[in-house]
């Protein structure tokens, strides 16, 4: 009863916002496990919506179960963008997102439909909302190894790095979030600027519907442990052993993401399945829990109303179910 009210409620709020703001466009946000995709698609049941992924990882092609994407029946009814456009071992920045999404609203919007961007990655959706400044810079393997290389040999030196040229971007990052480290450094290293100093906020382009669903932690837990065990049954070891099969190396950005790198270890005898799995749980938990710290900061600017004139917040808490 409460899913149909709030689906209702969704719809009245989209309806009203598209009313008022016939060049707007609309920003599905939560924490895994918060029912954005299914939300999203019935949303797109009663209005002209092509939807944007926000998620770094399904991007990536063969990567489809660990990363929960939508059936290909539903592509085809639905239109969907930014999935499926790059093979595991290409790179794809937060930049060329942001380029190639503003892109695809335009022309989205140029055949009078409705973008509806769900969100994922946080970083891709700050690109929209805080309307970043971002350079085009493009991955440098050289760069990235001899980064790598320097980590290994001394373990957490590059934060220290970057703390002693940007300080303001390390305190963003755990240190071992190697991912993020080594990019802002390659940017300072290409660039001879910071990500700082790069990296600027500026008005929205256009009207934004920031709608969001909050569920809480228990609840959310409950329902990413189902979700995992699901993917077992859906054959997720079969999938990355397929990927290995076509020789991607298990240290790739992509085949590090949760339930790839999990999988990896059992595939090669390193964990039991019972392992994995609860492996895979304990990770999905803590990227949770990281998403709804990062929707906290959305509620606290959506009372920022300065700052966001042009952007409309509505929130709403689902069941403890």
């Amino acid at each position: 009863m409460q899913d149909k009210l709030y689906i209702d409620r969704s719809k009245d709020v989209v309806r009203t916002f598209i009313t008022n703001n016939p060049n707007g466009i609309i920003v599905l946000r939560g924490a895994t496990a918060t029912w954005k995709t299914w939300l999203s698609l019935q949303i797109a049941e009663d209005f002209p919506v092509e939807i944007i992924g926000a998620d770094s990882r399904q991007l990536f092609r063969g990567m489809d179960i660990g990363t929960d994407k939508v059936s290909q029946a539903i592509r085809e009814t639905i239109p969907h963008h930014q999935i499926d456009i790059i093979n595991p071992d290409e790179h794809y920045t937060a930049g060329q997102w942001k380029f190639d999404t503003e892109n695809i609203i335009a022309d989205i919007q140029s055949r009078n439909k409705i973008a509806l961007i769900v969100w994922w990655t946080g970083l891709y959706i700050d690109t929209i909302y805080k309307n970043f400044s971002m350079p085009e810079i493009s991955p440098n393997p050289t760069i990235r190894e001899e980064l790598y290389a320097k980590e290994k040999d001394t373990p957490w030196s590059l934060w220290d790095e970057l703390y002693a040229i940007d300080p303001s971007e390390a305190q963003k990052h755990h240190r071992n979030s190697l991912r993020f480290i080594v990019r802002a450094l390659e940017i300072y290293y290409i660039s001879g600027k910071t990500k700082t100093e790069t990296f600027t906020s500026h008005p929205p382009k256009r009207p934004i519907l920031m709608l969001g669903l909050w569920r809480e932690k228990d609840a959310t837990n409950r329902r990413i442990n189902k979700r995992i065990h699901e993917m077992f049954d859906e054959w997720l070891v079969e999938e990355v052993q397929g990927l290995l099969d076509q020789w991607y190396d298990p240290q790739l950005q992509s085949m590090q993401g949760i339930g790839y790198k999990e999988v990896v270890d059992y595939v090669h005898g390193n964990i039991d399945k019972d392992k994995c799995e609860e492996l895979i749980k304990k990770h999905t938990h803590h990227l949770a829990k990281k998403q709804r710290t990062r929707f906290r900061r959305y509620i606290a600017d959506s009372k920022n109303d300065s700052h966001n004139a042009n952007i409309t917040f509505q929130t709403f808490m689902l069941d403890a179910t």
